[in-house]
């Protein structure tokens, strides 16, 4: 901003005064980070100025008469793009686009220009051209796509490892359970081999429940995650799900309170993964809540959305963890998690995402319990 000298005389004023006319001829001379170029009718450079010569390393006398045609790369210029450019300005008055250029020593700069057709009344007197180097912006966005595709590239090669784990994890699972299931069929199961063979059952029923969750995660990845939506009572549903969990939680001595509406909370999503979902968060909860510890699982409605929160007095999150908690993966302590691969809970927000709803978590910290939070849609969305 330009301040006047309170002790300068009215003649002295009136000369240092900066008009409006005075700062764009200033600023057709020195801007530091724009070339201004004036062409005439038929596209011949009249006016060089600012940036230019710095940004493309000729001078004033070697560009006026000629074209701007000698900064289009070779293959811009077979194309005919400079006269496409002078087309397009003459016809919407401008013409704007972002594109490589060549400087002088034959380097190239991307540039940013815009080409603006420069009428007197109703006829057309010339163009004025007003470029920018973003080469440095141009390098950072190579530099991402760069990493974007690194990320995708180790994505798929990760989905398809999974596919091959749980393959033959599977494979090696099978056969214990079917000799589990021979040993009490055939009536081979003694009082010293209780113990034993229940152990194995429940740890193969937590392996495969385990390996299911990492092939839906595998799935959603590669895109073949599918819904089959229908209509069903969620709030029944939910009070069947924390009946099929409360013998894990009986083991620890804990106590499961199912609150749902009275009356039925009807939701058109897909049951099973919604079953998956609310399994996942109470099982979750069961392993990080010690013995003698409570859990809640809750409904409700709030306007066109179905809240399901699930609340325990468990080990709770730290803060530091918490915007990761989704990401696959992640554990604060995997000793703690009683051998799981911290793929639950990113299975949840992936299914979550897929019915267009939402998931959250609250803790206040280490040893204050944790409350999840899904709100899923009633009716789908399209």
């Amino acid at each position: 901003m330009y301040v006047m000298n309170p002790r300068a005389s009215p003649a002295q004023a009136a000369a240092s005064a900066l008009t409006v006319e005075r700062a764009f001829e200033l600023l057709w001379q020195q801007a530091p980070d724009f070339a201004f170029v004036v062409l005439d009718r038929m596209g011949t450079v009249t006016g060089w100025r600012a940036a230019s010569e710095s940004m493309f390393g000729y001078a004033e006398s070697e560009m006026v008469g000629g074209t701007v045609d000698i900064l289009f790369t070779e293959e811009d210029r077979a194309l005919g793009l400079p006269q496409l450019e002078r087309e397009v300005a003459l016809s919407a008055q401008r013409s704007e686009d972002d594109r490589w250029h060549v400087r002088k020593d034959g380097t190239r700069i991307w540039v940013f220009g815009s080409l603006i057709a420069l009428r007197e009344g109703d006829q057309h007197v010339g163009f004025a051209k007003i470029m920018s180097d973003r080469t440095n912006l141009r390098a950072q966005l190579e530099t991402l796509e760069n990493r974007l595709d690194s990320a995708h590239d180790a994505l798929r090669g990760r989905d398809a490892f999974f596919g091959r784990l749980t393959h033959e994890i599977r494979n090696a699972l099978g056969p214990i359970g079917n000799v589990t299931d021979l040993v009490e069929r055939k009536g081979l199961l003694t009082s010293e081999l209780q113990m034993p063979i229940s152990i194995v059952k429940r740890q193969v029923a937590q392996m495969t429940r385990m390996l299911e969750d990492l092939a839906e995660v595998v799935r959603f990845g590669a895109g073949k995650l599918r819904l089959v939506k229908q209509s069903f009572d969620l709030g029944a549903d939910l009070v069947e799900i924390a009946a099929a969990v409360k013998q894990d939680a009986e083991r620890k001595s804990q106590t499961i309170d199912v609150l749902v509406p009275p009356a039925p909370v009807p939701i058109v999503a897909d049951k099973a993964r919604v079953h998956q979902i609310v399994f996942n968060l109470l099982h979750n909860a069961i392993k990080y809540t010690p013995p003698g510890g409570r859990i809640w699982l809750q409904c409700t409605v709030e306007t066109d959305e179905a809240v399901i929160k699930v609340e325990d007095t468990g080990a709770g999150i730290a803060p530091a963890l918490l915007p990761r908690i989704f990401e696959l993966f992640t554990q604060e302590d995997p000793h703690q998690s009683g051998g799981g691969f911290g793929v639950g809970l990113s299975l949840v927000k992936d299914l979550v995402d897929a019915h267009r709803g939402f998931v959250e978590v609250r803790s206040d910290g280490k040893h204050q319990g944790s409350e999840f939070t899904v709100r899923l849609p009633l009716r789908p969305v399209d």
